[in-house]
């Protein structure tokens, strides 16, 4: 439960500061996190400070945002450590990517059988988790639109 209420503060802290249209440096930040990534072939990086990951009951969390509410969000049940994971092949796979807006309200997702993606975890140590991932997200509100998400890095401190 203490690890959970770890994970609600961290994303509520992401969803506020995505609120904002400024940089770290402009809201008096510090951060060491990086997750960046190409979004349909256009270069996209979140705020430092909002970049974080928790492992918790065999659950990898990881997520980024930036100052006007865009956000990507890495989930992987059964996590076990590096490794190489998949989104989108199966019923039964419920480890999940995100690409999200806040203006307008919408996410495009990989996970179960829908649009398809790789994490690979390179490093996990004590105090960080390193990666790369790319995935294909479906907005099923949208009229099953996509997002093409490639190129992706992050270097997450753990929570």
């Amino acid at each position: 439960m203490k690890n959970f209420k770890k994970l609600v503060l961290f994303i509520s802290v992401a969803m506020f500061l995505s609120c904002s249209n400024s940089s770290d440096e402009d809201l008096g930040l510090t951060g060491e996190g990086t997750l960046t990534a190409k979004v349909d072939g256009q270069a996209w990086s979140s705020l430092k400070a909002t970049v974080g990951a928790v492992v918790s009951s065999g659950v990898l969390a990881v997520q980024g945002s930036t100052s006007n509410g865009e956000f990507i969000r890495i989930n992987i049940i059964n996590y076990t450590g590096v490794g190489t994971y998949k989104t989108g092949d199966n019923l039964s796979n419920v480890n999940s990517a995100s690409y999200g807006t806040i203006d307008p309200i919408a996410t495009w997702m990989s996970t179960f059988n829908l649009g398809s993606g790789t994490i690979e975890i390179t490093e996990d140590s004590a105090t960080t988790v390193k990666g790369t991932f790319s995935f294909t997200g479906i907005n099923a509100s949208a009229g099953n639109s996509s997002k093409a998400i490639t190129e992706g890095t992050f270097n997450a401190p753990k929570s």
